[in-house]
């Protein structure tokens, strides 16, 4: 039995004979001419995609805990995920179908299961998109698939009230589009007490509860508290590499970042019975 390939080619029929060798030889004919395929105008490559996962975050998304994200969402069989990071972007900015926010501290990135998470070396200036705009044109790239929209904003809300009324907002989006909803909720920091951190995570909660159930597995919008899961050190002098909010830059930090997306993706996991 030839091994199963991960990379599907179409391409015009080849008639391989019975007489042209065992099944190592006839494997290796076939890997030789998906190269050709591969290289030929019109030839088609896909990876079969299960599950399509969004990811989008303000600055926290441009940092390791971003990275680590990508490279756990990446994990789930049979996945394909788009990440968009914009640095100062908050979901008031993300559902403005007009007046877009523009930031110099954008990443956007796709892999499929399995693929490296290969960060560019610099952030590019990015307009924020239309949330709804910006589901539609992901989702419809595997329109098949499962949908799951994975939020990590809220750091650069204007207040907790704001915060309420345009998490409910976004989720509605994405449960119109079909898809299962994860938020991961700000972490601690230094310019943050823990009550102002528990006081944001309390307007999200109730904005998620206004929203209801939706999505293909009918659940509430999972809600990830990155204040259990993040704690800023209070030792570290600032500067240069410290700047008490992002966990960025300084080797301690850095540990932290991989931590907090390594303690939310398992509830991800759970919560959405993802292999």
């Amino acid at each position: 039995m030839l091994p199963k390939l991960g990379l599907h080619c179409q391409s015009p029929s080849v008639t391989i004979s019975s007489d042209q060798g065992n099944n190592e030889r006839m494997f290796k004919i076939l890997i030789l001419l998906c190269i050709q395929f591969v290289l030929m105008p019109g030839a088609l490559c896909t990876t079969e995609v299960s599950t399509h996962i969004v990811f989008i975050s303000d600055s926290h998304g441009n940092c390791e805990f971003g990275e680590q994200m990508n490279k756990l969402l990446r994990s789930v069989n049979g996945s394909y995920v788009h990440s968009l990071a914009i640095g100062g972007s908050s979901p008031d900015t993300w559902l403005r179908p007009t007046r877009r926010v523009v930031s110099p501290l954008g990443i956007e990135e796709r892999g499929y299961a399995g693929d490296p998470v290969l960060r560019p070396r610099k952030l590019v200036k990015t307009t924020t998109p239309y949330f709804p705009d910006f589901l539609l044109k992901s989702f419809v790239q595997n329109a098949t698939a499962r949908k799951l929209t994975v939020i990590n904003l809220g750091t650069n809300s204007l207040t907790p009230t704001h915060l309420q009324k345009e998490s409910e907002k976004m989720v509605r989006v994405v449960f119109d589009h079909k898809s299962d909803c994860v938020w991961i909720s700000p972490p601690n920091s230094r310019r943050w007490s823990n009550e102002k951190t528990a006081t944001y995570y309390q307007a999200i909660h109730e904005g998620l509860e206004a929203a209801g159930e939706g999505g293909p597995s009918n659940k509430k919008c999972l809600l990830i508290d990155s204040g259990k899961l993040t704690e800023f050190p209070s030792d570290l002098p600032r500067g240069p590499t410290v700047d008490g909010v992002h966990y960025c830059w300084h080797p301690e930090l850095i540990k932290r970042a991989n931590q907090w997306a390594e303690k939310a993706f398992p509830q991800i996991k759970s919560y959405f019975s993802l292999e």
